[in-house]
């Protein structure tokens, strides 16, 4: 928080002042109380008072407004204390000193003194200078207070960008730690097409191109339609149905109506593709069939479910456990938290059934 000007002051100044002159009034009233109460009661004359209390009153009135001064001094002189932090005690410690030397000519002023601008006695110099010790921390520990709920009003201003910033760079790590190895299979085995079947080849080259046209406006995204997103899924399957033969590969697709805008997690359904690829249809001979589907969830309202079910090899030790599923439950976490989850079915009668589970309005 930038300083305020010299000798302005601000609204929280006005305020403690305030407060300071009715402190200062209630600690002079108990300074002088006993020697009133003394007059009133008792009579002894002999302590100056001739019976009257109201004689204490222009002193008591005196000390009050010497003791508001002092804070008023150090409120003002406040505002011209460095804000560097290694300069700030120096200039603290001669504000003090300042403070305390101005004392007997304010309190010669008022009438509290001989009319001596130097001390009258070294208690007198202790008094004056707890009085402006503690005048000065009072105004420095405010100033603190204020400078550091500036800075969390502004941390907390800042913070939820910051957490959708961390979350999206979070998402994009994850995101690019699944690496499409099927890539350098399919080149590969589009070389060896190159040499074999020209046709097959170029037919291949074609759905290559298509998923790449899919993938590649995808790379920099956290969430994408799910038109977009099957897009994608039905130029990954084709390439692979393609690369190990449409008799061991079977596709489908059930897409209920009206879904096509709805946002998912983008290549969440590419996950689950290539998880049942990997898994449930490569280890088997005779390959199997995948069914790519999207609802609403019957069993939750507003609720979206995606699945990818194959007739493959099914559950089997570390389902689940790869870095493809791991980093999807982590990306899902952070765009939805709990209200996002993905879980393994077994399918009868043969192979798994991955699910995805995402609020959806």
């Amino acid at each position: 928080m930038p300083p305020a000007p010299a000798l302005l002051l601000t609204r929280q100044d006005r305020r403690d002042l305030l407060v300071a002159a009715v402190l200062a009034l209630v600690f002079s009233a108990g300074v002088f109380l006993p020697s009133i109460a003394s007059c009133h009661l008792l009579g002894h004359a002999e302590d100056g008072c001739g019976g009257e209390g109201l004689v204490f009153l222009p002193r008591m009135l005196g000390r009050a407004a010497w003791i508001w001064c002092m804070v008023a001094g150090a409120c003002l002189s406040q505002h011209w204390l460095p804000s560097n932090e290694a300069a700030r005690p120096l200039a603290l410690g001669l504000q003090v000193t300042g403070l305390t030397l101005l004392s007997p000519s304010l309190g010669a002023l008022l009438g509290l003194s001989d009319g001596s601008l130097l001390p009258n006695s070294p208690y007198d110099l202790q008094v004056q200078a707890s009085f402006a010790v503690v005048a000065c921390l009072t105004f420095e520990y405010r100033q603190r207070r204020l400078r550091g709920e500036a800075d969390a009003e502004s941390l907390s201003h800042s913070a939820p960008a910051q957490a959708r910033q961390l979350a999206q760079a979070r998402m994009a790590l994850l995101q690019a730690q699944v690496e499409p190895h099927f890539l350098f299979n399919t080149l590969a085995h589009l070389r060896r097409l190159a040499h074999t079947d020209t046709g097959a080849a170029r037919a291949m080259l074609s759905d290559l191109r298509l998923y790449l046209a899919a993938a590649l406006p995808e790379l920099r995204q956290t969430e994408t339609p799910l038109a977009r997103e099957l897009d994608l899924v039905r130029a990954f399957l084709a390439l692979h149905q393609r690369r190990i033969g449409p008799d061991r590969l079977k596709l489908s697709f059930e897409i209920a109506p009206g879904l096509e805008a709805a946002i998912v997690p983008c290549t969440c359904l590419l996950t689950l593709a290539e998880n049942a690829i990997k898994h449930g249809i490569t280890p088997q001979l005779a390959g199997g069939e995948i069914c790519v589907r999207a609802l609403p969830d019957p069993e939750l309202p507003s609720t979206l479910r995606l699945e990818v079910v194959d007739t493959g090899a099914g559950m089997t030790p570390g389902s689940g456990g790869g870095t493809g599923l791991v980093t999807l439950r982590a990306r899902l976490a952070a765009l939805h938290g709990s209200a996002a989850r993905l879980s393994l079915h077994i399918n009868q009668p043969q192979g798994l059934i991955a699910r995805v589970q995402l609020p959806w309005h």
